[in-house]
C-alpha cells in the first residue's frame, strides 16, 4: 500500500497519469466502435487500436507543443488528422460520419488528458459512448416523432431564447419573472427527459411504463390505467401496479427538483422521500408480481407545448406569491394550507415555491419539509380518489394497500425527522 501511495505521488506518475487516462478514454471508444463493427458485420472508419492511437496522438501532440513552445505543432496534428479520416472517408466511400467525427473528438479529449482536465474528458467520453452506443433506440425515437412534437420543441427553444433576457431580473412582490422563466425551463427539460423515455421504451410491460410515464406525470398515469382497467378487467393487477409505481416515482422527481434550488433542502426532503418510495415500490412489485408482462401505452402530452410552459409558470408564479404571503400573516400554518390546496394539482411548483422560500430563509427546513410532503400527501390521496371515480372497484381495492403505503412511508419519515431533529 506504501509502494503504491509513492508511486501515484511520484513525479514519473504525474508524467504518464495523463497517457494513462487518455489510453483507457480511447479504448473504451474504440471498444465500443469495433464492438458494432464485427456486430453489423459492415466496415467503417477505426477500431479499438485506432481510437487508442488518435487519444494518445492528442495527448502526446499537446504535450510537445508545450514542452517545446511551438503552439502550432498541435494546430498541425489535427489538421493532419482531418485530413487523413476525410480521405479514408472518401476511400471507403460509407455513408455517415459518427466514428470519423467521433476520431476527431476523442484526439480532442487526448488533450484535454495532457491539460490534466480529467473530470471533462471522462464526462465528454462517456456522453460520446451513450451517443454511439444508443443508435437504434435514437433513431425509433425521431421515428414515433410526430410533426406537432418538433414544432412544439423548436417554439419553446425558440421562445426560450428570446424570452429569458427579455424578463426584468428584479422582484415584484416577491417573485422574480426571469427566476420563474427559470424554473420553467428546468421542469420542461426534466419532463421532456421522462417523454424522451417514454417515446424509446414504447409499448412495455404495464409495470415498466407506469414507472417511465411516471417522470413525466403521475396523475396522467392513474388517468390512463383507471380508465383502462373498466375496458379490460383482466390487467387490472397490472394497472394498479403501474399506479402505484408511477406515484411512488413522485417523491425522488421531487427530491431532484429541490436539490436544483437548495441541496441542503433536498438532503433532509431525501429521508421521507426515500421511505415513501421504497415502501410504494415494494407494493407496486408485489402487485404485479405473477403478470403476464401485457403490454399498454400511456398517452403523456408532449411537455415542450409552449402553452403548457407558460400555465405552468404562471401557477408556480401564483404559488410563490402565495406561499410567501401565507408565511407573513399566518406563518408555517398558511404554508401548510398553500401546500394542501397546490397538491391538488400539482407538486412540483409547490416543491420549487417553498425550497426557493428556505433559501432565501424565510421558512425553516422542517417546516419546509412538512408543507412538500403536505402537498404530495393530498396529491396521492386525489389520485387514489381517481382510481375509484374513473376506475373499476377491483382496481380501487388494489391499489389501496399501495397508496396506504405511500402515506404511511410520508408520515414515518416526517416522523423520524422531527425526532432526529
Amino acid at each position: 500500500m506504501d509502494l503504491f501511495k509513492e508511486l501515484v505521488n511520484s513525479e514519473v506518475w504525474k508524467l504518464y497519469q495523463p497517457y494513462f487516462i487518455s489510453l483507457i478514454i480511447g479504448g473504451l471508444i474504440g471498444t465500443e466502435r469495433e464492438f458494432k463493427k464485427q456486430r453489423e458485420k459492415v466496415p467503417f472508419f477505426g477500431g479499438i487500436r485506432t481510437f487508442i492511437l488518435i487519444s494518445l496522438f492528442g495527448t502526446l501532440s499537446a504535450h510537445v507543443s508545450d514542452v517545446f513552445g511551438v503552439p502550432y505543432f498541435f494546430y498541425i496534428a489535427l489538421t493532419s488528422l482531418t485530413f487523413l479520416v476525410a480521405v479514408a472517408q472518401y476511400l471507403e466511400g460509407l455513408p455517415g460520419l459518427t466514428s470519423e467525427v467521433s476520431a476527431l473528438i476523442t484526439f480532442t479529449l487526448g488533450a484535454l488528458c495532457y491539460k490534466e482536465e480529467f473530470q471533462l474528458a471522462a464526462f465528454t467520453g462517456v456522453l460520446i459512448l451513450f451517443v454511439l452506443s444508443f443508435k437504434e433506440q435514437m433513431h425509433s425515437f425521431v421515428k414515433h416523432l410526430t410533426l406537432e412534437d418538433l414544432y412544439a420543441f423548436l417554439k419553446f427553444a425558440a421562445v426560450t431564447v428570446i424570452v429569458y433576457p427579455l424578463l426584468p431580473d428584479q422582484n415584484f412582490y416577491g417573485v422574480n419573472p426571469r427566476e420563474v422563466w427559470t424554473m420553467v425551463v428546468v421542469i420542461s427539460t426534466i419532463d421532456f427527459i421522462g417523454y424522451v423515455l417514454t417515446k424509446l421504451a414504447g409499448e412495455r410491460g404495464v409495470l415498466i411504463t407506469g414507472l417511465i410515464g411516471g417522470l413525466v406525470s403521475s396523475t396522467a398515469v392513474t388517468v390512463t390505467f383507471s380508465s383502462l382497467s373498466k375496458v379490460n378487467s383482466a390487467l387490472t393487477s397490472e394497472y394498479a401496479a403501474g399506479i402505484v409505481g408511477a406515484s411512488a416515482i413522485m417523491f425522488p422527481r421531487m427530491t431532484f427538483l429541490s436539490s436544483i434550488v437548495s441541496p441542503q433542502f433536498a438532503k433532509v426532503l431525501l429521508v421521507p422521500s426515500f421511505i415513501a418510495f421504497l415502501l410504494g415500490i415494494f407494493f407496486a412489485y408485489r402487485i404485479a408480481k405473477g403478470s403476464k408482462g401485457d403490454r399498454t401505452e400511456v398517452k403523456v402530452q408532449n411537455p415542450y407545448e409552449l402553452s403548457t410552459a407558460v400555465k405552468f409558470g404562471i401557477f408556480y408564479a401564483f404559488i410563490l406569491f402565495l406561499s410567501r404571503n401565507a408565511l407573513t400573516y399566518f406563518g408555517n400554518l398558511g404554508l401548510y394550507v398553500v401546500s394542501a390546496i397546490s397538491g391538488l394539482s400539482d407538486v412540483d411548483a409547490i416543491t420549487l415555491s417553498v425550497t426557493k422560500l428556505f433559501k432565501t430563509g424565510s421558512v425553516e427546513i422542517l417546516a419546509g419539509v412538512t408543507a412538500v410532503l403536505i402537498a404530495a400527501f393530498v396529491n396521492t390521496v386525489f389520485k387514489w380518489f381517481l382510481t375509484f371515480s374513473m376506475g373499476s372497484r377491483e382496481l380501487f381495492r388494489q391499489t389501496t394497500p399501495g397508496f396506504i403505503a405511500l402515506i404511511f412511508g410520508e408520515v414515518i419519515g416526517v416522523a423520524l425527522l422531527f425526532w432526529l431533529k
